[in-house]
């Protein structure tokens, strides 16, 4: 009996992610996200909180759509979606604008000791915030990962401006105020 669980539960993994992979996996979380935000904060598990993204992740906005970016992210520069990561939105004008992509790029492939997270927001007129932060490869080392050992978007910045040297990435915002709130 237990087989059968396990093989309809792979069977049932398998079947998502392919169906996932069909419709976009950063619309599912997309979905997912702007599900999770409508719960209340009181009764949902931090981890599956919708959460701002911390101010100094802010790098500033790439010069093309979020459908651009998402798949020169993977194509050009080796990034790999990152399903398994903290759902974010954050106030924009008195509207919710919610991550349309989180990406990751390891230097030495998957048993990397680092890793650059990259998050991406749609700005008002269609091109793309970029945040970031290098942090612990959470495959090597999770739970110093979720204790943030290693955490820095500084480097993060520096690292991402690096690989996208010759990308148009604007310091400044879309010209419109966004609330952040510190957690």
């Amino acid at each position: 009996m237990k087989g059968r669980r396990l093989a309809t539960l792979v069977a049932s993994l398998l079947i998502g992610w392919m169906a996932a992979s069909q419709v976009g996996i950063y619309r599912v979380r997309l979905l997912a996200g702007q599900l999770l935000a409508a719960v209340p904060d009181a009764v949902m598990p931090r981890h599956f909180s919708v959460l701002p993204p911390p101010p100094p992740e802010y790098v500033g906005v790439w010069e093309v759509a979020p459908t651009e970016a998402r798949r020169r992210l993977r194509s050009e520069f080796g990034f790999r979606r990152l399903v398994r990561a903290y759902f974010h939105c954050y106030d924009r004008e008195g509207r919710s604008v919610h991550e349309v992509g989180s990406y990751v790029y390891r230097p030495d492939g998957l048993t990397s000791t680092h890793q650059l997270h990259v998050r991406l927001f749609p700005t008002a007129d269609g091109r793309t915030e970029l945040w970031c932060h290098w942090e612990l490869n959470a495959n090597v080392s999770p739970i110093a990962h979720l204790r943030r050992q290693g955490y820095d978007p500084g480097e993060g910045e520096r690292r991402l401006r690096e690989l996208l040297a010759n990308e148009p990435i604007s310091a400044a915002d879309d010209g419109t105020s966004r609330t952040v709130a510190d957690d």
